[in-house]
């Protein structure tokens, strides 16, 4: 007798702890996509590795939530990318004041593709993205999910028009490349703090309008540097089936502009966009979407004769998607007129993808 009470002593404590240890809930999500991608040349200029290939990548998602004795909420969640990594974590706790965050390399707030509507995803932020490396694909300025940061999200439902208000700001600097979940510390300050504020709002039925601005404070000698700056404005409008966004943004990177220098610098991206999706029917979406970019530069000689010249990057996107239960085929083809920004350098892509989501 004895030892069946040991016995169930220890099932009912192991029973306790665990269900203690997992007061809330906790789930597993993610997805998985297999490509095939066709990549080409069909301007003047551009050696881009061109050529076909296929890919596969995968990630999954750790998320917990649960509600405290006074009433407050929380929420934690941790990405698995495709190589294992624990990256992209975010703890949120939930107050009658308002959300208040922790991310780690999460948490964007940048609103420069609220105008889209895409069947597959918009042409700039797939594939090629108009650029052979991350500096020459279509920009339109940083996001502070980049970086480790902590927010604040105003309360649902006490502004006009559903209207939504969140604001972020780095710790520390944004510089470095230090991503912990447990600690991080940005060593050398070589970029200031970034500060970031979105803000969304419904005013009718079937119309969103959305905004943010960002600044990052510049380091070393402020009066001869151009900080990095920008914002994003959109309105989208769907109507039963058909959907319809157009957004512009303004992003000016860091320079040092006042120094003479035969080498054109950088003034700013101005950008606009129009997104036009149709939704055939539940299983069936087709999309078009163009995208245009203009780089302003401009050149200071030793004699301060000033040099100002311009090239327009345009992506024009057709996507069809067909989804069938958690499956989704797609066909997404971009044409890129002036990829990386180089005047005659047009390329043409087609992705064709299976995505599983669980």
């Amino acid at each position: 007798m004895n030892k069946l009470t040991k016995i169930l002593f220890s099932a009912i404590t192991s029973v306790m702890l665990v269900t203690s240890a997992f007061a809330g809930e906790f789930a597993v999500t993610g997805g998985v996509k297999t490509t095939y991608t066709i990549l080409s040349n069909s301007g003047t200029v551009g050696t881009h590795g061109v050529g076909k290939g296929i890919g596969l990548s995968n990630e999954f998602s750790l998320s917990a939530s649960g509600e405290l004795d006074n009433g407050m909420t929380w929420s934690y969640a941790q990405d698995i990318d495709g190589a294992t990594v624990q990256d992209d974590a975010n703890l949120a706790i939930g107050t009658d004041y308002g959300t208040f965050k922790v991310c780690i390399s999460e948490c964007g707030l940048s609103t420069k593709y609220s105008f889209d509507n895409s069947a597959y995803g918009v042409g700039s932020d797939n594939g090629y993205g108009g650029g052979a490396a991350a500096g020459t694909t279509m920009q339109y300025g940083s996001n502070i999910s980049s970086y480790n940061n902590v927010q604040y999200h105003a309360p649902a439902d006490i502004l006009p028009f559903s209207m939504t208000f969140k604001a972020a700001s780095t710790v520390g600097g944004a510089g470095g490349t230090a991503n912990d979940s447990v600690h991080s510390v940005v060593g050398t300050k070589t970029v200031g703090d970034m500060t970031q504020y979105a803000v969304t709002m419904a005013p009718i039925d079937g119309l969103s309008l959305a905004a943010s601005y960002y600044i990052m404070d510049a380091a070393g000698n402020i009066g001869a540097r151009q900080e990095n700056e920008g914002g994003s404005y959109s309105a989208n409008y769907s109507m039963g089936p058909v959907s319809l966004g157009y957004g512009e943004t303004l992003h000016a990177p860091s320079q040092r502009m006042s120094t003479a220098s035969t080498t054109a610098k950088t003034n700013y991206y101005d950008n606009n966009a129009f997104s036009l999706g149709f939704a055939v029917n539940d299983a069936l979406s087709v999309s078009y979407t163009e995208e245009n970019s203009e780089k302003k530069t401009k050149a200071t000689s030793v004699a301060n004769a000033v040099t100002r010249t311009a090239v327009e990057m345009e992506i024009e996107t057709i996507d069809l998607a067909y989804t069938v239960g958690g499956m989704t085929l797609s066909v997404s083809n971009s044409e890129t007129k002036n990829a990386s920004y180089i005047e005659g350098d047009d390329v043409t892509e087609t992705i064709v993808a299976m995505s599983m989501a669980f």
